[in-house]
């Protein structure tokens, strides 16, 4: 049917009059349409008579359906005879409507031709008066125009005098300006030469200056040259002194000497008289050398004491000369001062002057520029205030012209509804063609069941009743029947899954004792190759290597091109089962012993004994062998080095490449790879440089595609991915036909990872993608947080489902070679939530530090806090804007901040990090604009030195415990902005744009530039503006300098001591170094680099994650919610001073909450919330059975009803079965848990990179009752309630045997049994 809305021109037939009075009453013409009316008039009666027999034909229709529906339930109510008599009465009425109907018709084609007739007469008249009054209209209008036209010309020629005056006026008013702005530019010319001579009267104060600030210097190098030569005495008499005593020793030695001599002579009265002689000459010759030694001495000391007096007499005088210079300067700046100020004095008092002159002559022209413009406005006014006139007419003249327009459109409208009346008319007819087949239909199934009927009965007035019960019963019925069949299902699906389960238990058998065979056939094919081999090296050359059997020879055997030439990751199964004579058999035996999912394209391969090809000797002789011309490059896309088939890792400057052939490699495969150029074709097809063991060569690559970084919800995006050196790398590719993906990769995933794992996904864990994409989708998994345990998946979407079996064929097959050589990850850093991420603090942090292993301090925009990580105390420690910067010099209990607007540089005590009022609040104030500090010691000063770099500028003070707790003793000028800065030893490490320089902090040596501009190799570091992000000492003579793009090796001089570059995969945003490693950050993630062996150590996908210390320990994850994290190196030295985590949760709902002091908050769930969530406990039964144990025995359950006395068990929500029950119910009782396990991979939906899943109630281990889908609320207020016949149980019910009605609550728990699996999962 149709249905209409209330006064519409489409739907209320009454309009037609108003429409067709209007039309004519417009016309001069209305007596001669009259006629035309009152037929239209008859018309419409003829079609509400139509409406009201139509309505009657509705009502007989229905009361016939409910004449059919009554002989439908009574049987044999009425007689063939009164059936008979019905039968004709609806033909005679069937008859009538079919002759209405045709009336109806001619009536309609009687309408349509009147209204035509109507319509193109009214169109006439209507255009013919139209046009009429227009042409008058344009008339009139032309002679208004044509006056106005005349009156706006007068008045234009009145202005342009009045504006010719004013230009006049003006002109003489520039003059004027321009003569003021002379004076005033002489005035100023004058100005600028007092100026001069001001600046060169202070450049000849600092002159002077400089040289008093030199010749105090020389004084205190006089003093210094003084106090050398007294420590000079000082030793000379200590050495003289010393000789002193050693002559006197000698004296006495010699006596004794003679006094032997003399006992020996007497002992010995009969030795001849030659030896005494001899003995004598001895003595005689030792004491001669003493006198002359001593002689020496005596003379060199009073040589040095002349020399030392004269020296302090040249000193005494140069310290008298320097005083008197020194008060001559004195008495010349004094003179200076005293006539630089008379002559600013004058000069003011000139300025003052000419000012005050200037400023009346301003004012007398200000206020005559005033009078003029006052007069200008009014003109101008007058003038506007014409122009909106005429436009205000103008407007009106338009506004005329569209309702012309208007009224022409109003005709096509009428036209238009006359239309969609006649259109009504045509659907009113097809209703009734409708209503007249519907009541044949009827008349059709009457006499059917007439026929059908046996004899006429009366009405059973209960036949309702009857009819409900019987429905009901068979609801029951079918509910009943639905159980049994999904009971069945479940005991099918069960005995399935057994022969499934006995199926893969006889085919892991056969696969061990295929892998055995496989081995074996190993052995036999590698002692067949070395027995070729080694025939084909007595035969040909010599220089071809023994490759190992891997999955890497099989995807290298096509030649490599220095630059992107992209290799299809699809291949044809005839390339796989017909494999090239360079490719073994390996690729059949890796794949069925590594992977253990048997794929028809793999299953097909076996094991062949190809013969490595022969090459005859002549062929290597005929080619001229010429070396490679290499030089280093910068490739713009990913590339394979031609001799390991590894990527060629870095940002720029990744590798060599040669300028005549398509070689390319790495800097360390330079001196490996072949020399020849160009490459042999079976050297390029056989890469020689491929190590299984170690996991060096692409095992794979090709084009896959990523969720956005929005979810696969908002669609997929283009990728290059590559499997080489145990990494999975994927790089972006650009939108459009680009296929040149950038160097920058976007992923990088481990497959060394403990927690690394492939897997294909069901449609439930990616629901936004299309049913054809499911079977093409895998996910790679990896480790993101130690503690607590969370892990990142990434879903890549292939071609087609073999490159999906292939994708994840090779990365199972890989890990495995990974375990079997134990290639396990080295791990440095493992990371670890600091503390709970619902604290609103973390958000806005932007440094911190650690204290001790409880504390640490974090710098948010509103001060510097203090977190006691096991107590949950929160201190504010000092009340500063926004900390950039945090240092602690617990030596000297100083706290060093960086803050504020302008970057300044506080100084606040140790014990406002414990919650006292801060003692002093020292504010340096010419550390403005400060960009980095450091700390350290040195050897020469006790205490701890700060160093503050501004600019170009390091300025560096001595801290102390007491007052003024600062001192500055030096600055020290950077070759640039300083990036960066440490302390190394005793000299200080400064990085700047392009460059790192060692710096001597007490001005007492030279500064080294750790770049030296004579080394050529490092020469491209000058012609880029490359940021300095971090710098290390490995020894003495070696330090790695660690730039936005590379990081370079160089010894104590800055020559490259390395020729290899540390190659960074992604764009830096951040780097953190220690002793030992290298922490880079980037967008997808952490890279750790062992600085000694240059080695890819570890990557952690954490994204977005930037450090928030100098060290890289706390780390802040713009994830949602943000999050403080820790990273706990697990190789450091410093094992007890690692910081004690606690255990942190998304859902917790602490807040921080004023305590007794000021200072300090307790960061705790509030006493408000724990009393609902208390309540919560004790209303709801799934969140109290987590604290009590389920009933397991419900024989002493019993319930009395009011009056009734009947014992009724009632059913608890959490109720265990007892183990007495068949197997079937504890089966039935599995589901719930089982959806619970589903929940964790159900929550990763959508998220391609980073899920966080929820530490709610579905990971604390408890059994969770499955419920229907109706409010649990409702259905816990619903049980207790058992006192109506309702909610019995089915055992005590009025009708036994069978089964609930479907009004009773224990529907649900009968059906819920009964659903099993399929609901589950559902």
């Amino acid at each position: 049917g149709f249905t209409y809305t209330t006064e519409s021109c489409f739907s209320d037939r009454g309009s037609l009059k108003i429409l067709m009075s209007s039309t004519v009453t417009k016309d001069e013409d209305v007596q001669r349409g009259l006629e035309n009316s009152l037929q239209v008039e008859a018309y419409e009666r003829r079609i509400q008579r139509l409406e009201q027999e139509k309505l009657e034909l509705n009502r007989k229709l229905q009361e016939s359906t409910q004449a059919v529906q009554s002989l439908h339930s009574s049987t044999r109510t009425t007689g063939t005879l009164s059936r008979d008599k019905e039968v004709k009465k609806l033909n005679e009425e069937i008859e009538r409507l079919k002759n209405k109907i045709a009336d109806s018709n001619r009536l309609e084609k009687q309408l349509e031709d009147v209204v035509a007739l109507r319509q193109e007469y009214e169109d006439s008249t209507s255009k013919l008066k139209g046009l009429e009054k227009l042409c008058k209209v344009l008339k009139q209008e032309k002679e208004d125009i044509h006056k106005q036209l005349d009156e706006a010309l007068e008045r234009q020629k009145s202005q342009a005098k009045d504006l010719k005056d004013a230009h006049q006026q003006r002109k003489l008013a520039l003059q004027e300006i321009s003569e003021m702005n002379d004076r005033l530019a002489d005035l100023r010319s004058q100005k600028q030469k007092l100026s001069r001579q001001l600046r060169d009267k202070e450049e000849e104060v600092e002159v002077v200056m400089q040289k008093i600030d030199s010749m105090r210097q020389e004084i205190r190098k006089a003093e210094k040259a003084r106090k050398e030569l007294e420590a000079q005495l000082e030793d000379a008499r200590a050495e003289a002194s010393k000789e002193h005593k050693l002559r006197e020793h000698s004296e006495l030695f010699s006596k004794q000497l003679e006094g032997e001599l003399e006992t020996l002579k007497v002992k010995q009265g009969g030795r001849t008289a030659g030896v005494a002689l001899q003995h004598q000459q001895e003595l005689s010759k030792v004491k001669t050398e003493l006198e002359k030694k001593i002689l020496f001495y005596e003379e060199e000391l009073l040589r040095r004491e002349a020399s030392h007096v004269l020296e302090i007499k040249h000193a005494k005088k140069g310290m008298q000369d320097s005083e008197s210079q020194q008060l001559a300067l004195q008495k010349e700046i004094l003179m200076l001062k005293d006539k630089l100020e008379k002559a600013k004095r004058e000069r003011h008092s000139e300025m003052e002057e000419a000012v005050g002159t200037l400023k009346d002559k301003y004012e007398r022209e200000r206020t005559l520029l005033l009078e003029e413009n006052k007069k200008f406005t009014t003109e101008n006014e007058r003038l506007c205030s014409f122009v909106d006139k005429l436009t205000a007419q103008n407007r009106q003249l338009e506004d005329e012209l569209q309702d012309l327009a208007a009224k022409k459109d109003s005709v096509a409208h009428w036209e238009a509804q006359i239309a969609e009346i006649i259109q009504w008319v045509s659907d009113e007819k097809d209703a009734r063609g409708y209503l007249q087949a519907l009541a044949s239909k009827m008349t059709e199934e009457l006499e059917s069941l007439r026929s059908s009927s046996l004899g006429s009965r009366t009405l059973d007035p209960f036949w309702k009743v009857r009819r409900s019960q019987k429905l009901d019963m068979s609801a029951r019925l079918e509910l009943q029947s639905a159980l049994d069949a999904e009971i069945r299902a479940k005991q099918v699906v069960q005995e399935e899954l057994r022969k499934v389960k006995d199926a893969n238990i006889s085919f892991e058998s056969k696969l061990k004792d295929s892998e055995a065979r496989n081995r074996s056939l190993l052995e036999e094919i590698e002692g067949l190759k070395k027995s070729l081999e080694g025939k084909y090296r007595n035969d040909s050359d010599p220089k071809l290597h023994d490759l190992q059997d891997s999955i890497f020879e099989y995807f290298n055997t096509s030649p490599l091109a220095h630059d992107l030439t992209f290799r299809s990751s699809s291949i044809s199964e005839q390339e796989i089962l017909c494999p090239k004579p360079e490719v073994t058999s390996s690729l059949s035996v890796t794949m069925s012993s590594e992977q253990q999912q048997e794929e028809p394209i793999r299953a097909q391969q076996k094991p062949q004994t190809v013969p490595s090809p022969t090459i005859p000797s002549g062929s290597l002789s005929v080619q001229k062998p010429k070396a490679h011309q290499l030089s280093i490059k910068s490739f713009s896309s990913p590339t394979q080095c031609s001799h390991c088939t590894s990527l060629m890792v870095g940002l720029v400057r990744q590798g060599f490449a040669c300028d005549v052939c398509p070689f390319a490699c790495h800097v360390l495969c330079k001196d490996s790879a072949p020399q020849v150029c160009p490459i042999p074709p079976e050297q390029a097809k056989r890469p020689l440089g491929v190590d299984v063991q170690r996991g060096i060569g692409t095992a794979y690559k090709g084009y896959v595609k990523v969720p956005k970084p929005t979810g696969v919800k908002r669609g997929w995006q283009r990728a290059y991915a590559v499997v080489c050196d145990c990494k999975l790398f994927l790089y972006d590719l650009p939108e459009g036909k680009s296929t040149q993906p950038g160097v920058v990769a976007s992923q990088v995933l481990d497959l060394r990872d403990e927690d690394f794992s492939v897997s294909s996904v069901l449609a439930s864990d990616v629901i936004h993608a299309t049913r054809k994409d499911i079977p093409c989708i895998f996910r790679v998994t990896a480790s993101l947080l130690g503690s607590p345990p969370k892990t990142s998946s990434l879903l890549i979407l292939t071609e087609n489902d073999s490159e999906k079996r292939k994708w994840v064929g090779i990365l199972e097959g890989l890990q495995s070679i990974l375990h079997k050589n134990k290639l396990k990850n080295q791990v440095v850093h493992i990371p670890q939530e600091a503390y709970d991420s619902t604290l609103s603090l973390i958000k806005t942090i932007s440094a911190a530090a650690i204290i001790d292993q409880d504390r640490i301090a974090i710098g948010p925009e509103e001060g510097l806090y203090v977190i006691e990580l096991t107590r949950d105390v929160i201190v504010r420690a000092a009340d500063c804007k926004k900390v950039y910067q945090i240092k602690l010099v617990p030596k000297e209990k100083i706290v060093v901040l960086i803050c504020g607007r302008n970057h300044h540089v506080h100084l606040y005590p140790w014990a406002s990090l414990d919650g006292s009022e801060s003692s002093f609040d020292i504010k340096l104030p010419e550390t403005k604009g400060c960009q980095f500090i450091a700390t350290g010691t040195l050897k020469k000063v006790p205490s701890t030195c700060l160093f503050v770099a501004v600019k170009r500028q390091i300025l560096c003070y001595e801290m102390h415990r007491t007052k003024p707790f600062h001192k500055k003793f030096n600055e020290i000028q950077a070759l640039g902005n300083v990036q960066w800065m440490a302390l190394f030893r005793d000299r200080l490490c400064v990085g700047y744009l392009s460059g790192f320089s060692l710096l001597n902090i007490q001005g007492d040596g030279l500064s080294v530039n750790l770049v030296n501009p004579s080394d050529s190799s490092l020469s491209f570091l000058s012609q880029h503006p490359w940021d300095a992000l971090c710098a290390v000492e490995l020894s003495n003579e070696e330090y790695l300098l660690c730039f936005s793009h590379m990081g370079v090796y160089v010894d104590a001089q800055g020559r490259r001591s390395r020729l290899q570059e540390l190659m960074w995969p992604a764009t830096p945003v951040a780097c953190t170094c220690n002793s030992s490693y290298v922490t880079v950050y980037s967008e997808y993630g952490l890279d750790v680099f062992d600085v000694y062996t240059m080695e890819w150590v570890q990557t952690i996908g954490l994204r977005r994650i930037k450090p928030l210390n100098v060290e890289g320990t706390l780390n802040l994850l713009n994830s949602e919610p943000p999050r403080l994290i820790y990273l706990n190196n697990k190789l450091s030295a410093t094992e007890g001073s690692a910081l004690t985590v606690p255990e942190t949760s998304d859902n917790s709902k602490k807040q921080m909450l004023r305590t007794r002091s000021k200072r300090k908050y307790v960061f705790k769930v509030p006493e408000e919330e724990r009393l609902q969530q208390r309540r919560e406990m004790l209303r709801d039964p799934e969140l109290r059975s987590r604290m009590i144990s389920n009933p397991t025995n419900f024989n002493h359950v019993a319930h009395m009803g009011p009056g009734d006395g009947m014992q009724v068990l009632m059913d608890l929500p959490l109720s265990v079965l007892p183990s007495s029950q068949d197997e079937n119910t504890r089966e039935r009782a599995r589901p719930p848990s089982s959806n619970l396990s589903r929940q964790q991979p159900l929550q990763q939906r959508g998220k391609p990179y980073i899920s966080w899943p929820s530490t709610g109630a579905g990971e604390s281990g408890v059994t969770m009752p499955f419920r229907s889908t109706s409010d649990p609320d409702q259905e816990f207020e619903k049980e207790p309630d058992s006192d109506s016949t309702k909610h019995s149980t089915p055992s005590n019910s009025s009708n036994p045997s069978g089964p609930p009605s479907p009004n009773s609550p224990h529907r649900n728990q009968l059906t819920l049994d009964g659903l099993d699996q399929s609901t589950c999962d559902a």
